[in-house]
């Protein structure tokens, strides 16, 4: 653990994209799975010559089969919340989408339910770091199933559930046809966030913002266009940035050509996350070296993009 001169937080961090080795073994082996160490992480982690966001997300596979109780969504937000709780982070808002977790006959209000009981383990052993948890619609999900989600997030509102957001392959499916379930979550008060613009959609962040989105998830393509670029400043709408991520799902086609620098030292509004600590082999601080080495940021930067975090969570701090 690096300790910082200011509160470490994460808000964008996908629940089943950042469980512990050891967490995954045991439970491979629950399920008649026999796997070692290297061969659970070569199924979670990505490769170094991942090429898009599609093969990215096939290191949610192994997660997803596994997580399909009740039992083990609640110890595996214990396990990513440890986690957390060992780096010494102030804050993390762990997303994930119900849909996936109804395979076995659960329903998505078991999931969630199960989730913050995994929040209220943390609690009861004394855990100090804060979580907000949020709800994922899914880009190839059903419309039923996304509004499910949708509504389960407004239902529990302020006893558990911090926002929403829509994740998944952005392209797979146009941003206009999520319009009206956003459109309710706004008139239901609930913070949402939106996965758009990650691989090269500018248009994605405008239509998400139209929507009412005050944050965006990546939003690196906005550096293709003046125009979005300028929205972001005007409507002083938070960025989601995932450095390390960004590089391996090709939202950027190298860490150099990442715009965070770009977009900080013009006064768009950015947070450094890690989006999934174990697909992507991170953690915060390792971001924050990224950072560091790469694109010469101060402490004193690094401590503005975390106020910035503080005031953009969906939780109240």
């Amino acid at each position: 653990m690096t300790t910082t001169a200011f509160p470490k937080i994460d808000l964008h961090l996908h629940l089943d994209g950042s469980l512990s080795i050891p967490f995954l073994k045991s439970l491979a082996l629950e399920n008649g799975l026999t796997m070692t160490d290297s061969e659970v992480r070569n199924a979670v982690t990505v490769s170094s010559s991942c090429q898009s966001l599609p093969e990215y997300l096939r290191c949610f596979d192994l997660p997803t089969r596994l997580l399909q109780t009740e039992k083990s969504l609640t110890l595996a937000t214990f396990d990513v919340i440890q986690q957390l709780e060992n780096q010494g982070l102030f804050y993390a808002e762990l997303r994930f989408a119900p849909q996936h977790y109804t395979r076995l006959g659960l329903t998505q209000q078991q999931t969630v339910a199960a989730v913050l009981n995994g929040v209220n383990m943390a609690k009861q052993a004394n855990l100090k770091i804060r979580i907000g948890i949020l709800l994922c619609m899914f880009v190839t999900g059903s419309p039923a199933q996304n509004q499910e989600t949708a509504e389960l997030a407004v239902a529990y509102q302020n006893i558990g559930i911090a926002g929403l957001d829509l994740a998944g392959p952005e392209s797979a499916v146009p941003l206009s046809e999520f319009e009206t379930l956003f459109h309710y979550a706004y008139l239901s008060d609930l913070p949402f966030t939106i996965h758009a613009g990650e691989c090269g959609n500018y248009d994605n962040i405008s239509k998400a913002i139209s929507f009412g989105a005050r944050r965006i998830g990546h939003g690196c393509a906005a550096r293709f266009s003046e125009e979005c670029m300028r929205l972001l400043e005007r409507e002083q709408i938070v960025l989601e940035l995932c450095p390390t991520s960004n590089v391996q799902t090709k939202a950027v086609p190298s860490l150099f050509e990442h715009p965070i620098r770009t977009f900080f030292d013009r006064g768009i509004l950015v947070t450094v996350n890690t989006d999934n600590m174990t697909v992507s082999n991170t953690t915060l601080d390792k971001e924050y070296t990224l950072l560091k080495k790469h694109f010469h940021f101060t402490d004193d930067e690094l401590a503005k993009m975390s106020r910035t975090a503080a005031l953009a969570a969906f939780a109240r701090l």
